[in-house]
């Protein structure tokens, strides 16, 4: 059964059980494993906003109930166009449940990459049991499972669809059908939609060298062109998605440069080399210099064996497919190498995906394809067997007390596991020292001594699961050599929960985890109307329950209106009134904001706060009292202190903030009669009545390119007010009526002809296909 290939239906049932299985382990390791770091200060919150918006029939370029990251035209690693996204944002929306955003989209990531895995392992031919192998590897690398599934959503959205994209363009290459044509474009389309810089740069070196090498064999360049056309086509179609974030560059304040300072987040050498040891342990740069107790390196423990139980060199040379994953393989590497800032190549170690699964194909295409090489048997005699199994005996024996007795039962489980998949494991003679290579040994020996010597001073827990690891790599020639799907599927669960027992998950460790409530009770008196400005630095705090515990977009998974938010890309606009010290997670400098916010806006007599709507400040006491008299003529007072720490609610009146709740502008001079007649995330309508002088509307909107006003069919002016932050709207004498103001991407306006050109490349391409697989 091994020895066959995998099918469709049985592809997809493993692919989806072991999605399952993948989340309820980790799951019992840590509940939220899935929803730690930027997924629960960011993506959840905006997420449920955003889910809010599309279930209203809307489309959510503008999420106005957050000032930061609100605009998603311009934040585009939400990706609010992706299935996945919008299928989570929606059931966010509808139901008030920490994790299961987390769970859902790790099931559907999850599924993904086993799907292309498995399909890419049938184009090759690969057997069952070493494409079942090659999936479960690749769903496992650290990075994906630890950094992307469980923190960077949106990364494992991309890391996803470029799998996905890869799996195609493969189909594509072997047949040049209108299904794969169609998939194809549509893979890739929502690759681009997902906003992951490294899953798009991924994706086009590995479609560039893969073109080379088919130029190189088939030497008909128009094949190579028409294999490109697809991705093109789906560039084209996707543009617009990117078009409005260029168009805007000069607003915003992405961090860019060239940086290699103590070469961050950028992986070591040995991190990537023994990157077959489940339990290898390195030094990074990793918000700061520190080991990281997960081997973000690894690929599969079957690498090192393939070198010396099969014959590279033979395969070399009659096989170009080798030549092409080596080089796959190198360019990741070097690519893995870049500076820590470089633009989109930003944070190397993001590419590690790549490498591993390339390296994981490498390892069973020569598994199955070259000629195995047999070893000389070790024979022992029986004296030596009994020594061996008294030294074994005396090491289960030491170990609970060398490591603690809390880890035996975690060593029982170990051996229990690996005597489930492999039935000889303390029969030397048919196992471990069966058909054994001496050069084999010796090299897991060494690399054996680099990893402990590399974590010498860590628990001795960390031993253990060292010993486990070592034990694998001896076992892993035997288990080959059994071609058994269950052995190979069993082994790749265990080596997650060597994973896991080595670090649960990075939250706590590495990454801002916080212990998030489904629901808050608001404190009294406390003016939620307008926005809410919280300038305690809460991104660090273990348990969200309160108001004032709230931090960046999690104000968004309350329904909380806030000034708060979370975007890499930023405002230079916003944060010249509100200066920040980490711009991606609006972490504001307390004391300039209160100092600019608590002044008269210019040309008119109220804050700048007021303008803003920002109805409650939740501020330490401290700045209270360093800014009370501001505070006094701005209009606010204390109303409430928090529960815990030192921070005050400090709130306007209810009588000042009427109509804020629907965003209601600012009017001056103020007339009788202007009234919000409607409001949605990208639109406003507010009723002007007859007037003789300029009126100015100032909306509790941050001012982006695109925004448009008009009564009637008159268009109005439309531009940032005084601060440069907010939008100002300036309405004429004599025109009255309903104003309409609304927000639609300014490059849409003129290259919204793209998706219609791409559709109908498409189509062209699809009818002449035939022509096209004669040639």
């Amino acid at each position: 059964m091994s020895n066959e290939n995998v099918n469709v239906k049985e592809a997809l049932l493993f692919s989806i059980f072991y999605s399952i299985a993948i989340i309820i382990i980790c799951s019992l390791y840590q509940s939220d494993f899935f929803c730690i770091d930027d997924a629960s200060y960011e993506l959840l919150g905006f997420f449920r906003q955003i889910g809010h918006i599309w279930s209203e029939g809307k489309i959510p370029f503008i999420v106005d109930s957050m000032y930061i990251g609100g605009n998603e035209m311009i934040d585009l690693g939400k990706g609010i166009f992706l299935p996945q996204n919008i299928l989570v944002s929606l059931i966010t929306s509808r139901f008030h449940h920490i994790l299961l955003s987390g769970w859902i989209l790790a099931f559907i990531n999850i599924v993904l990459v086993s799907l292309s895995s498995l399909v890419i392992a049938r184009l090759f031919r690969l057997y069952k049991c070493y494409a079942y192998t090659l999936a479960a590897f690749t769903v496992i690398q650290p990075v994906f499972l630890y950094q992307y599934l469980g923190a960077w959503w949106n990364a494992a959205n991309g890391q996803a669809w470029a799998m996905v994209s890869i799996a195609t363009f493969l189909l594509l290459k072997k047949n040049y059908s209108k299904t794969y044509i169609i998939l194809n474009f549509t893979s890739v389309i929502f690759l681009l939609s997902a906003g992951w810089p490294h899953g798009v740069i991924g994706y086009a070196v590995f479609v560039g060298i893969t073109l080379v090498f088919e130029f190189k064999q088939s030497g008909k360049l128009n094949k190579v062109v028409y294999l490109s056309i697809p991705a093109i086509l789906a560039l084209i179609f996707s543009f617009p998605i990117y078009s409005e974030y260029i168009f805007s560059y000069d607003l915003t304040n992405r961090v860019s440069g060239f940086d290699s300072s103590l070469r961050a987040f950028t992986p070591s050498w040995s991190a990537i080399t023994l990157g077959f040891f489940p339990t290898f342990y390195d030094y990074m740069t990793y918000f700061s210099y520190k080991l990281v107790l997960v081997p973000f390196g690894f690929s599969t423990v079957f690498l090192p064996m393939v070198f010396f139980y099969h014959n590279i060199k033979e395969l070399w040379h009659r096989n170009d497919n080798l030549k092409w994953f080596s080089i796959l393989i190198i360019v990741f590497f070097l690519l893995s190498q870049m500076p820590a800032q470089f633009g989109p190549l930003r944070w190397p170690f993001r590419f590690l995906p790549f490498i591993s699964f390339f390296i994981c194909l490498a390892v069973f295409y020569i598994l199955q394809y070259a000629h195995a090489i047999r070893g000389k048997k070790l024979i022992l005699n029986k004296k030596i067997y009994i020594s061996l199994y008294i030294i074994l005996g005396g090491f289960f024996l030491f170990l609970p007390v060398y490591a603690g007795f809390d880890t035996l039962t975690l060593i029982l489980s170990l051996v229990l596991m690996l005597f489930l998949l492999e039935h000889d494991l303390f029969n030397f003679k048919k196992s471990i020292l069966a058909n054994f290579n001496k050069k084999y040994f010796l090299v897991i020996l060494f690399a054996s001594c680099l990893v402990f010597f590399n974590s010498w001073n860590l628990h001795p827990f960390y031993v253990v699961l060292q010993i486990f690891s070592v034990w694998l790599l001896i076992l892993s020639p035997i288990i080959i050599e059994r071609k058994s799907s269950f052995r190979m599927i069993g082994l790749t669960l265990l080596i997650l929960l060597l994973l896991l027992n080595g670090l649960p998950t990075l939250g706590g460790y590495y990454l801002r985890q916080t212990e998030l409530t489904e629901r808050i009770q608001l404190p009294d008196n406390v003016n939620l109307q307008g926005y809410v400005l919280s300038l305690p630095l809460n991104i660090y705090l273990k348990q969200t329950r309160q108001l004032n515990d709230i931090a960046s977009a999690q104000f968004g998974f309350y329904d909380i209106k806030s000034i708060n938010g979370y975007s890499p890309v930023g405002s230079k606009r916003l944060e010249k009134i509100l200066p920040v010290n980490q711009s991606a997670h609006g972490i504001f400098a307390s004391k300039p904001t209160l100092e600019n916010i608590l002044q008269s806006a210019k040309g008119f007599n109220v804050c700048q706060a007021v303008l803003m709507q920002i109805s409650t400040i939740i501020v330490n006491k401290d700045d209270y009292t360093a800014f009370s008299h501001q505070f006094k003529q701005c209009g606010y007072s204390e109303v409430q202190s928090a529960d815990s720490r030192s921070d005050l609610y400090v709130s306007l009146p209810f009588t000042l903030t009427k109509g804020w709740e629907n965003n209601s502008p600012f009017v001056y001079p103020d007339i009788a009669g202007v009234r919000i007649v409607k409001h949605e995330n990208n639109t406003d309508w507010v009723q002007i009545p007859e007037h003789k002088d300029n009126i100015t509307l100032i909306f509790p909107r941050l001012w982006w390119y695109g925004y448009s006003a008009k009564i009637d069919d008159h268009i109005l002016s439309v531009t940032a007010d005084s601060s440069g932050s907010l939008v100002q709207v300036s309405v004429p004498p004599d025109f009255n009526g309903v104003l309409r103001l609304s927000y639609f991407p300014v490059t849409w306006r003129y290259l919204w002809f793209l998706p219609i050109l791409a559709i109908i490349g498409l189509i062209t391409l699809l009818f002449f296909n035939g022509k096209l697989k004669n040639d």
